[in-house]
Order: C-alpha cells, then sequence, then structure tokens
C-alpha cells in the first residue's frame, strides 16, 4: 500500500495555491473539471511522485464545505492511497462492515479505479484507495490520472522530493491504529510510544487528539537541504507540516 495524495480542504483556493508555492516551491500541476459535479473546484501539485491537492467548494451544501465549516477554516481532508488490486482490498474492508461511498463506489475511469469508505465506519479521515491498471505503483513517478497526463513535467524538487508520512489524531489512537492498519494491509508498531503503521512509501503515526486537533493533522515532507535550513516545522493549510 501507498500513501499517494493528501487533499486539504479550504474555501480560498487561490491563496492556498500562493501558500503552497512560497512555502513548498511546488507547482499545479492539474485542475480537474470532473469534481465541479460535486459543487467543487480543486488543484493537484505534485511533491516528487506524491501529490498535494486542494478542494475548494464554489456553491452551497457541499461536503467538503460542511467539513470546513466544522473545522472553522482549512484541514486535511482526505488521505489517499494506490495499491495494485482496490477491488479486491474493498472486497477486505467491506467484509469488516465499513462501506464504499456510494458516490464512489467502484468507480472506473479508463484505467483507474476509486474507491472511498465512509468516514462514519472508518474514522480519523476520509480514505480512499485505488488502483492504475498497467502501471506499477511501486515507482516513485507511477502513472497517477487524478494528476492529469503531464503532471511530472511541473514537478519541482528544489525543497521537496516526496510526502513520506501522515499524522491522525484520535480519542483512542491505539484502537484507531489497529482498524487503519488492517484497511491499509500494512503493519503496525509502537514508535516513540505511539501507534504507526508502516507503508511501502510512508508510514502514518496516531496521536492523542487534543481540541480542535483531531482527524488528519500533520504530514511529513521529504525536503531538500535547502528547504531544512529554512526550519524543519511550519503549520499551513491547517496542518503540521514536518520536514525531514
Amino acid at each position: 500500500m501507498r500513501l499517494r495524495q493528501i487533499a486539504v480542504a479550504s474555501y480560498n483556493l487561490n491563496e492556498c495555491e500562493r501558500i503552497i508555492n512560497k512555502e513548498l516551491k511546488i507547482n499545479t500541476a492539474y485542475r480537474d473539471e470532473e469534481v465541479e459535479q460535486y459543487g467543487l473546484n480543486n488543484i493537484v501539485c505534485p511533491i516528487g511522485g506524491e501529490f498535494l491537492e486542494v478542494v475548494s467548494p464554489f456553491t452551497t451544501n457541499t461536503t467538503a464545505g460542511r467539513f470546513i465549516d466544522k473545522k472553522k477554516g482549512p484541514a486535511g481532508y482526505m488521505t489517499i492511497f494506490q495499491c495494485n488490486d482496490s477491488i479486491e482490498r474493498r472486497k477486505f474492508i467491506e467484509s469488516k462492515g465499513i462501506r464504499a461511498l456510494n458516490s464512489f463506489n467502484n468507480i472506473k475511469h479508463d484505467n483507474y479505479l476509486i474507491n472511498q469508505y465512509h468516514p462514519k465506519d472508518l474514522q480519523g479521515a476520509l480514505i480512499e484507495i485505488d488502483s492504475v491498471s498497467n502501471t506499477n505503483y511501486k515507482e516513485k513517478y507511477a502513472d497517477w490520472p487524478p494528476a492529469g497526463k503531464k503532471w511530472r513535467q511541473y514537478i519541482n524538487e528544489d525543497y521537496v522530493e516526496g510526502i513520506v508520512g501522515a499524522t491522525i489524531a484520535a480519542d483512542n489512537p491505539k484502537e484507531l491504529a489497529k482498524i487503519w492498519s488492517q484497511v491499509l494491509d500494512s503493519k503496525l508498531i509502537t514508535k516513540k510510544n505511539k501507534p504507526c503503521i508502516i507503508l511501502e512509501n510512508a508510514s502514518i503515526k496516531f496521536v492523542q487528539s487534543k481540541k480542535n486537533y483531531i482527524d488528519l493533522v500533520g504530514i511529513d515532507i521529504k525536503a531538500s537541504k535547502q528547504r531544512l535550513k529554512l526550519g524543519k516545522n511550519i503549520r499551513i493549510l491547517g496542518l503540521d507540516i514536518c520536514f525531514v
């Protein structure tokens, strides 16, 4: 299982784009017109072979809009994973009583298969597990249709080279980590007294929630020496960013 994309929800897409470009020196590679049917605009920005997405509502009564209102501002919204066969993974996940979202249940776009899961059944962040046929998902720059066809030409690794971790804050970190470990078919360990899931390219750690500090609260990014000299930690878009 590979962590492939992190999505943030915000009402101000242009401001987020400016912040991302300034702090991470990454570029917008794609704007997906298909998300407009859900009342959203978006940008998708490559970080090495992974992606940071921002989704932004342009109409009322959207799931993302309600999420932003609940969080009182921009916040981590989705964790998106890639595996070899997302249908087999979905069968297992549904056998655990976790529902696939009807609007995304086994949606296929060309060679890209999308599977999202109900956040009431699987807490911590909205989880999507996808697969892309005719590609080796383990390769750093493997095909990723949500970023369009030309995303590789927009990569800038002067500051950042990949997403290598995420942090989930939960009321019961150990219990939630155990569920995520099963869903993601990944090893669960304890690291610095915190439960941590080891993926093929990243790790997900689970920490104790606090007031206004719950769900997807941070990401770890592999950074260049140039970016590390500016500091190892920043907070942008409602996320704690740790450069490693």
